[in-house]
């Protein structure tokens, strides 16, 4: 599976939702209950990935569509998308010959939040986060095999805050990453 819950907040119909996915998902409801507009979320995450956020609003008809009439620009819009899929990201090579660390992923989160302004359609990101959370591990090649060892836990969170990318991590004790 990948996406496994979803948190959203003043998007369309929904004030405030959270939504934990399984394998399979079924959307009932009456008429006008927001199964369209879940839809949507998933959409919107298209087209942010495929033409930008700029664009990803005009597709939405723009921020007075994308925002929740009753709320608003009084409160901030929130996107949260937890994923559980599986990868391997390769972060550097030590000085052991052949020997490349590692994080073995285990779950993605992205946050994501813009500040809608008062007057007029504009709005400013307040939050745009990912973390990645899953093990440090070495990758040798053994008899044309790839050997993975676990050295233990890790945590790196890639955050752009005023122009600024910040990257934070747990790092292990003796383990040097850059």
């Amino acid at each position: 599976m990948a996406i496994k819950k979803i948190k959203i907040s003043n998007f369309k119909s929904f004030k405030d939702l959270e939504v934990e996915l399984g394998n399979f998902n079924v959307l009932i409801g009456a008429n006008a209950s927001g199964k369209s507009n879940f839809i949507q979320i998933f959409k919107f995450l298209r087209d942010i990935t495929k033409d930008g956020l700029d664009n990803a609003i005009s597709m939405q008809g723009g921020i007075g569509y994308l925002r929740n009439i009753n709320i608003g620009s009084s409160e901030n819009f929130s996107l949260e998308v937890v994923s559980d899929q599986e990868y391997l990201s390769v972060g550097t090579i030590t000085k052991e010959k052949g020997v490349l660390i590692g994080i073995s992923v285990s779950e993605t989160i992205y946050k994501f939040g813009m500040e809608f302004k008062k007057k007029g359609l504009g709005f400013e990101i307040v939050e745009d986060k990912l973390a990645q959370k899953g093990n440090y591990v070495t990758l040798k090649m053994q008899k044309k095999k790839l050997k993975e060892e676990i050295l233990g836990p890790a945590e790196v969170t890639h955050s752009h805050v005023n122009g600024k990318v910040n990257i934070s991590s747990k790092y292990l004790e003796g383990v040097s990453i850059k």
